[in-house]
């Protein structure tokens, strides 16, 4: 074998392993976001919080096994608030008028079953889509900043909201829009 056949070789070994990462990555993010939903729809105050909460640490924990980045949950913990915080003042008040809208019978009920799990998938998918962006390039949970990553996690936020909707609503369709920057990680 010549020299150049086993560099060929080995580059599409390297594209064979990306994308299969790329699909275990998708493939989790897609899986913690149903699950969050589901864990939306519990009618205890706060306890739907937590039930998401989890969800989302252990996405993360996960992420950061497929990407082989060591994990630490007391960093992610603070990551993770800081990134929900960000649409938090968009929603915090919303979030406190879905409470009592969630107590008028049958608009309530409707109301429940529909907005919160929305909610709690687009959450977890935009954390889940924005470390994944993260360990991609090459990051690790000690260098997240939380801060600067504020900006793609509203826009994977209301990308996650639009397929959770659409998901809640019957449509099955997933696709999803295009990178408007190349260098963005597909997970």
């Amino acid at each position: 074998m010549s020299e150049a056949d086993k560099v060929d070789e080995t580059e599409e070994v390297a594209v064979e392993e990306e994308a299969e990462l790329r699909a275990v990555v998708r493939g989790c993010i897609h899986r913690h976001a149903a699950y969050a939903a589901v864990g939306g729809l519990v009618p205890i105050p706060f306890l739907e919080m937590a039930a998401s909460s989890t969800i989302q640490l252990r996405m993360v924990a996960k992420l950061c096994d497929a990407y082989g980045v060591p994990f630490s949950e007391n960093a992610i913990k603070s990551s993770i608030a800081t990134l929900v915080a960000t649409v938090l003042p968009v929603t915090g008040v919303g979030y406190a008028t879905a409470r009592l809208i969630r107590r008028v019978p049958v608009v309530g009920t409707i109301f429940g079953v529909v907005a919160m799990p929305t909610f709690a998938a687009a959450c977890t998918y935009a954390l889940g889509r924005v470390f994944a962006w993260h360990f991609a390039k090459g990051g690790t949970v000690a260098d997240f900043d939380a801060d600067e990553a504020s900006e793609k996690f509203k826009d994977e936020f209301a990308e996650g909201k639009r397929k959770a909707s659409e998901f809640v609503k019957g449509g099955s369709k997933t696709t999803a829009k295009p990178a408007s920057n190349a260098s963005t990680a597909k997970a």
